[in-house]
């Protein structure tokens, strides 16, 4: 029996779910967009989480054409992938996770004009964890900081889509394909095919709920000197705990730590009374809202301190 149609004899079964072999092709619709814009798709291995002090090991990205007004993509316009050496051997478990060996780093250096083209050909970076992402790339190639960026991990609802799990190999495999791994320009195509897939309830073509949230307003809602005891309340709510942030209240006066969140725009307002009557029990409020343009959306500047005090 021929591959073809023993998968179709699979798919006329409740009991199977077929999975195809990730083989990216170099175009996914014929013609030219209507409203052409580039987009790039970047993926990086580092020696370690922390994004202000582990370095880039291996990046990679597909560059693409894509229509602005439908979110249709059509062309792969370039692959890269490329090393680099930290100057330190890699610890085991970054040679677990990622395949990568020190003598696969040894003498590399990312080609910094190759990627510095398309990084200013491109209209839209993209990355399935851009906030880790992006402040690694940042530090290493200034001019993604000019860019605006967009989130596969945040900016899709995949909960509203009955996908449970925001990892990419998980959320492959619900799509209907699988792909091996942990490599950049792999991790990097797989995740330029998520976008070009039909979501399993609302039947829309993921990149254009990623466009669409992308360009939604969004501000970070700081509780500065939010009560302890509402710790419980403002984690159940969303909030995450930034150790290492500080942010002055309306006051004048600066804590370090502080409990954040990003809230999109239509639920500002309603945000911002929850905090003040849940958080602060109706007394004046001391809480900060920055407001976060497409162009610092996953970057660092997120948390700078040039906020609105309300």
């Amino acid at each position: 029996m021929k591959d073809e149609d023993a998968v179709r004899h699979l798919q006329q079964s409740d009991n199977y779910r077929v999975l195809e072999r990730l083989n990216p092709p170099a175009r996914y619709l014929n013609g030219e967009p209507a409203t052409a814009r580039i987009g790039l798709v970047i993926d990086t291995e580092t020696t370690g989480l922390d994004t202000t002090a582990d370095t880039i090991i291996e990046l990679g990205f597909v560059a693409f054409s894509y229509d602005a007004g439908s979110g249709r993509i059509y062309e792969v316009l370039h692959n890269y992938d490329g090393f680099e050496d930290p100057g330190a051997p890699l610890s085991d478990v970054v040679k677990q996770l990622t395949g990568i060996s020190d003598a696969m780093v040894a003498g590399q250096r990312l080609d910094d004009a190759e990627i510095e083209t398309w990084l200013k050909k491109a209209d839209l970076l993209i990355a399935h964890n851009a906030a880790f992402d992006r402040p690694m790339l940042e530090r290493r190639l200034p001019l993604a900081a000019e860019k605006n960026w967009a989130c596969t991990f945040c900016d899709i609802n995949w909960d509203a889509e009955g996908i449970a799990s925001r990892k990419l190999d998980y959320i492959a495999c619900r799509l209907g394909y699988f792909f091996d791994g942990h490599r950049a320009v792999v991790d990097a195509q797989a995740t330029l095919h998520l976008l070009t897939r039909a979501m399993p309830i609302s039947g829309r073509a993921a990149m254009a709920l990623l466009l669409e949230n992308a360009r939604e307003q969004r501000c970070r809602l700081f509780a500065v000197g939010a009560p302890f005891e509402k710790k419980d309340d403002l984690k159940a709510r969303g909030y995450r705990w930034l150790a290492d942030v500080s942010v002055a209240d309306r006051f004048g006066k600066s804590k370090k730590g502080v409990w954040s969140t990003v809230v999109a725009g239509a639920d500002i307002s309603a945000e911002e009374q929850w905090l003040q009557a849940t958080v602060y029990d109706g007394k004046p409020a001391v809480f900060v809202r920055r407001d976060i343009p497409p162009r610092d959306r996953y970057s660092v500047r997120e948390f700078l301190p040039e906020a609105v005090s309300r």
